[in-house]
């Protein structure tokens, strides 16, 4: 039951990195925004923090939250 469970949320990190990478390549500033606005659904909770909470390596290291985190620094 556990490696079925890292392997749905392996691929749940994949579909989330294909999905705002794609949001980045349509509109840099909407997926940005996506990346601050609190999720209802995840109690308010921002969606850079859940993934880095959820340790998800591939989305974090997505190129949108790459360019993010590049120019909050």
């Amino acid at each position: 039951m556990k490696k079925k469970i890292c392997v749905i949320s392996s691929e749940f990190d994949r579909h989330a990195m294909s999905i705002i990478d794609q949001c980045f390549n349509h509109d840099e500033y909407f997926a940005v925004d996506l990346l601050k606005q609190p999720a209802a659904l995840f109690d308010n909770i921002e969606p850079l923090k859940l993934a880095a909470q959820a340790n998800c390596r591939v989305f974090l290291a997505s190129e949108c939250v790459q360019r993010y985190l590049d120019q909050k620094w």
